[in-house]
């Protein structure tokens, strides 16, 4: 049971370790706009000639709409939308079969490609968080020394650290918030004061000053911890919060047991 519970404390450390890393990927994704970049990435590279990232972006700016507004529309309002865009002279050769064909085909057959348009952005936009994610993970791993060989090192052997955890495993920490299309000065107070809240809540994560002494007592733990870690983290806040909530279960149903038991 001792061998459980520090594993929940440990899950828990991990998850708060993973909401940190989210707020920063808030804040990051929020100054450099990286959803509009990827969007206009993909417009480049799927649609090629047939049409151009101007035009597309033309038409939006005459409905209002921002770049990342493509994510959401439907294939029918993208047809529309092709409707108010005046396609230059030779850029629909090779999208229409026969030379009867007008325009007006070859923009039902662009806007038939559209789902297979929005399936590439998802699959780029996907591949492009989770390398962000892979990376601040591993940042703040090292910013904290939060290596996971020693911290069930020191929860194990701490049994009031041990407890305190387990009792918090349910009461998640704060979580960031989306920020996106927040003014880049509040979404970082945002993200400060969401990391500060969980860095006061769990304070056994703040070890920076601790590195020599960590090494000298665990020469062969460092690295693979902090590694192991990083990989850890990286998984995700929504992971761990599942896990945290299989595990409080268990063990929920494992003290009831007992308690009936005895």
């Amino acid at each position: 049971m001792n061998t459980f519970q520090t594993l929940i404390a440990l899950a828990l450390l991990i998850y708060v370790l993973s909401v940190i890393v989210q707020a920063i990927q808030e804040f990051v994704k929020n100054l450099s706009n990286t959803k509009a970049d990827v969007m206009k990435q993909t417009v480049n590279k799927f649609m090629r000639d047939s049409l151009k990232l101007p035009q597309v972006q033309g038409a939006l700016d005459k409905r209002g709409l921002n770049i990342t507004a493509l994510e959401s529309l439907s294939k029918e309002d993208f047809r529309h939308l092709l409707d108010g865009i005046e396609f230059v002279d030779g850029q629909l050769d090779g999208i229409v079969k026969t030379a009867q064909a007008d325009a007006e085909k070859a923009k039902e057959n662009i806007a038939a490609s559209y789902e297979g348009f929005r399936a590439a952005f998802q699959e780029a936009y996907t591949k492009r968080n989770k390398l962000i994610v892979l990376i601040l993970s591993f940042v703040v791993v090292l910013v904290l020394n939060a290596n996971a060989i020693i911290l069930y090192d020191q929860i194990s052997s701490d049994q009031a650290a041990q407890q305190a955890l387990v009792q918090n495993a349910g009461k998640p920490p704060a979580n960031a918030s989306d920020q996106t299309g927040q003014d880049p000065l509040a979404a970082a107070q945002n993200t400060r004061a969401a990391i500060q809240q969980d860095l006061q809540d769990y304070p056994v994560l703040i070890r920076t000053h601790k590195y020599g002494k960590d090494h000298d007592a665990h020469p062969y733990a460092q690295i693979p911890g902090l590694l192991i870690m990083g990989f850890l983290v990286s998984l995700g806040a929504p992971f761990w919060n599942d896990v945290l909530k299989g595990m409080t279960g268990i063990n929920n149903a494992l003290n009831t047991k007992n308690k009936k038991a005895s």
